[in-house]
């Protein structure tokens, strides 16, 4: 039964999206607790640009492009509803803004949060749990964007003192719900944060050879031994140590030992560390990019048979929980400075959005064309969250020789017109001229050369 159930809960979750797919070549999902920060403005690197940040989030990463998000994941206690309060209202505030104005799928997971508002009420029996499952579910159904498509049964058990016996009867009673709520509980959500050097702390703390056969493997052994004959079709992993040790060995623990058939596999929550403050000596940004590069490159790679099928990574954080090591939110690609207030994109932005595949130029037709003047015109769309720059070439032949100033035009994905005046031309000649876009990375976009005679 609890096979069965699995899967019809996959099938009808799949209404919130188009594809399945065994892997992914991007980061599709994103962890952000925190959307109430995003009522801030986003500042470009340049400072000369303030677009408030749901705005372009929005334009910049969430779509159905190919390359942007579709999945958001939030976490709250189990009894959020019961609780009421901050700790239901946060989480309404959170699901109303990510599935109606958003319009991502939501994915939910529970846990004995002290945030939000909640209150740790330490973990419940299973008979509680399923009691405060069906009442979250029930309610968050009921707000106008569909039924919760994901629920994880529970938040990192392996890291917060919930016996794998215990963590694995979360998931039955989640998968039993969601039988009849048409969703998909997702197993497992473990940690890799406990290697064998036993309590080598995690700041991050790497060391060559990392393995994982003490205290991962068993735990996960023994959860899979109390499913007994059930095959969740999803299983959740956090792979911080993967990353920031760029070490795989706990990623292929955690695959070589689920069961058979073993279902798809959710990097549900990850990130790439900078701390540049609080840890000596410090890892910084190149660091961080380097990371984010192994996550992307290596463990999302289209090459590895282990690839994940969705990522989700921490997007934005306010600026007491950056750069400190402090928090995973030191991983997250935007920087609050304060609530509401700027943002900020850290430099592992870029490596985690992906190659700039939208910076496009289109050259148009002169206008205002003089004897020794005249305006030159096209479009261009900035590469998501590289902002662009756009100037014109022009000159007697297609080599031009000469170049218009720069204009810093800010990042998104809309198609906008730029327009340049020239002077000092010659009479009754012919001139030929083309736009340019250039994004932050130096790459640019050429358009089609084009051409206009003085009179």
């Amino acid at each position: 039964m609890a096979v069965i159930a699995c899967v019809i809960g996959l099938a009808l979750a799949a209404a919130w999206t188009s594809t399945a797919s065994a892997g992914t070549s991007f980061v599709d999902g994103i962890s952000d607790q925190k959307l109430g920060e995003w009522s801030g403005n986003y500042l470009d690197s340049s400072g000369l640009f303030s677009i408030p940040f749901p705005s372009f989030f929005s334009a910049t990463w969430v779509g159905s492009g190919a390359t942007h998000l579709r999945y958001a994941r939030f976490v709250t206690a189990p009894d959020a509803i019961a609780q009421g309060g901050a700790c239901e209202q946060n989480l309404v505030s959170w699901f109303r803004y990510a599935t109606l104005t958003l319009h991502v799928i939501p994915v939910i997971a529970v846990w004995n949060v002290t945030e939000g508002g909640c209150v740790n009420h330490g973990l419940p029996s299973t008979a509680a749990y399923t009691s405060d499952i069906a009442q979250l579910l029930g309610y968050l159904d009921t707000l106008g964007a569909g039924p919760v498509p994901y629920i994880e049964a529970w938040n990192e058990p392996n890291s917060s003192s919930v016996s794998a016996s215990q963590a694995a009867g979360y998931w039955s009673a989640a998968n039993a719900i969601c039988a009849t709520d048409n969703c998909v509980a997702i197993a497992g959500d473990f940690v890799d944060n406990d290697p064998d050097q036993g309590s080598q702390s995690f700041a991050p703390g790497c060391v060559a050879g990392l393995t994982f056969n003490s205290h991962l493997k068993p735990y996960e052994v023994s959860y899979v031994k109390a499913l007994g004959t059930a095959r969740p079709a999803i299983w959740g992993f956090h792979p911080y140590y993967a990353v920031n040790c760029e070490q795989s060995t706990s990623v292929s623990t955690f695959e070589q030992n689920l069961p058979t058939p073993a279902g798809q596999v959710w990097f549900t929550e990850v990130g790439a560390w900078e701390c540049r403050l609080g840890q000596s000596p410090a890892r910084g940004a190149a660091r961080q990019q380097s990371d984010a590069s192994y996550l992307v490159n290596t463990l999302m790679s289209s090459t590895n048979p282990a690839a994940p099928a969705h990522v989700f990574y921490y997007g934005m954080a306010p600026l007491v929980y950056t750069q400190s090591c402090s928090k995973y939110a030191d991983s997250a690609l935007y920087m609050g400075v304060t609530a509401p207030g700027s943002l900020y994109a850290r430099p592992a932005a870029a490596t985690i959005y992906g190659i700039d595949s939208t910076l496009a130029a289109q050259t148009g037709a002169a206008t205002s064309v003089i004897a020794s003047a005249a305006t030159l015109n096209g479009t261009f769309t900035p590469g998501g969250i590289y902002e662009a720059a756009v100037s014109f070439q022009y000159g007697k032949t297609t080599s031009y020789g000469s170049q218009t100033a720069v204009i810093q035009e800010g990042p998104g994905l809309t198609s906008r017109s730029a327009s340049y005046g020239i002077g000092g031309l010659a009479g009754h000649t012919t001139y030929h001229y083309r736009i340019i876009a250039t994004d932050t990375n130096g790459l640019p976009r050429y358009g089609a050369d084009a051409s206009f005679h003085t009179p």
